[in-house]
């Protein structure tokens, strides 16, 4: 329970350090530099007083996936063993071998929690770039500021997690985009295939359609990441293993998590209906963002990236089975991108972001310490659950909430951004057509004094 509390402190101080820093608006006044290395600081400092206080003088032990998975397989590849074959692991395969080089430097589970802390800054500055190029000022320096000021990115990068590589690498790509460069913002994104997790291609759709030159980012993401597999099953390993793998997990958090006890399907019928429902949603989002962003200019597709993004980000936590609340921090920054496009009442977008912080933070502590991490809400509820299953399920129900509002938000981003497009491209197309049929009956008109003067 400490934990929880510990999380929960931590989420409401650093959001309201942030609510602060945005009521003052003296940054607004500040040079583009200072505002940058201010921003790291105001990020940096709280983290590195927390890890110093917590892991260096209070000797505390990095918890989560740190010391049950990160450390025992870079342990593993130091030892001489091939990922899939010698051991599993659920990550990509190159991922023990980062994990031996942070070891070799400090053979602890907090070289993984100071890693996280410095991706972490660098992903603060590459949002922000490119955020100046896509966002207009006041909206890209009010988002640094809520990203630098997240509670939940700041318990992420504590924990040592990948997903603050996943978002920094995400982060890289779209500023890449933006700038035009579509071949190393491709190959940015095979090396974070390579090195984290089967995550990475989430946000491949939303990169392709948003790049000018479509084919070739495609190919330096996907032709190095099919050399890398290919290469490991070469040499015996069992590359599927992680799809199988993550394809038998559920976490709380999500849509299928809460139908779960209504369905009465068998777990196996549960786990394709759930992966249908799942590819659906993505596709059918991914179909209409190539409709809506497709006609747009180059500056009006880098306008649209950032609602892109915190669109598939949010429909992806709303509809998989397996979807821990850490996996928000890939597109955290979009996220406030949107809200402070599309939800300009400052108290509104406050109160949102606090709340949202503070859900994303505690739900998955709350979940593991009511005692239902280890069976599905049907199960839960069956066993005794009760007021603790009931109370779990207005959390996740309101943490739900919070992502339709994000994605709701998101698509009226999109179609505001590309509305003026959809309209010039239709009357384009109906132009066309038009002169097509005036055409015709021209031809038509043309014809039938010939026709009328051949013989019968």
């Amino acid at each position: 329970m400490m934990l929880i509390v510990l999380k929960l402190v931590l989420a409401l101080g650093d959001g309201l350090l942030g609510v602060w820093v945005l009521r003052n608006g003296a940054f607004e006044k500040w040079a583009e530099a200072t505002f940058q290395w201010r921003m790291a600081a105001l990020q940096g400092i709280p983290a590195i007083a927390l890890f110093v206080g917590l892991y260096l003088i209070g000797h505390q032990e990095v918890t989560s996936d740190v010391p049950g998975y990160y450390l025992p397989a870079a342990h593993a590849v130091l030892a001489g063993k091939l990922p899939f074959r010698d051991f599993m692991l659920s990550y990509a395969p190159l991922f023990p071998y980062v994990g031996a080089a942070l070891v070799g430097i400090w053979d602890s589970g907090k070289m993984f929690a100071l890693f996280a802390i410095l991706v972490n800054a660098v992903a603060l500055i590459l949002w922000h770039r490119m955020g100046c190029l896509c966002l207009d000022r006041q909206t890209a320096r009010q988002s640094t500021v809520v990203f630098a000021t997240s509670g939940h990115l700041l318990l992420q990068a504590l924990l040592g997690t990948n997903q603050v590589w996943i978002g920094a690498a995400l982060a890289a790509s779209a500023l890449l985009i933006v700038m035009d460069r579509p071949v190393t913002s491709g190959l940015l994104q095979a090396v974070a295939a390579g090195t984290t997790k089967l995550l990475v291609p989430l946000f491949w759709p939303v990169l392709w359609i948003c790049t000018g030159r479509r084919w070739r980012w495609l190919a330096m993401a996907l032709l190095p990441v099919a050399a890398l597999y290919a290469a490991f099953a070469g040499a015996g390993a069992d590359v599927f293993y992680p799809l199988r793998f993550e394809g038998n997990l559920i976490t709380s958090g999500n849509l299928p998590y809460l139908l779960d006890p209504w369905l009465g399907l068998a777990d196996a019928a549960k786990r394709v209906l759930f992966d249908a429902a799942l590819l659906g949603a993505l596709g059918a989002t991914t179909l209409w963002l190539f409709v809506r962003i497709r006609p747009l200019t180059t500056q009006q597709r880098a306008a649209a990236l950032p609602a892109a993004l915190a669109l598939t980000g949010v429909v992806f936590l709303l509809m998989s089975k397996k979807s821990y609340t850490g996996y928000a921090v890939f597109v955290m920054y979009p996220i406030a991108a949107v809200l402070g496009i599309g939800l300009r009442k400052w108290r509104a977008r406050v109160g949102f972001l606090l709340a949202f912080n503070t859900l994303l933070a505690t739900e998955p502590s709350l979940w593991f310490h009511l005692g239902g991490f280890d069976k599905t809400l049907h199960e839960w509820l069956a066993t005794g659950g009760g007021s603790a299953a009931t109370g779990f399920i207005l959390v996740d129900v309101a943490l739900l909430a919070c992502y339709v509002w994000v994605a709701w938000v998101s698509v009226g981003c999109i179609r505001r951004t590309t509305a003026g497009a959809m309209i010039s491209s239709n009357a384009s197309q109906s132009a066309t057509a038009c002169s097509l049929v005036k055409r015709a009956s021209a031809n038509s008109r043309a014809r039938v004094p010939i026709d009328s003067s051949l013989p019968g």
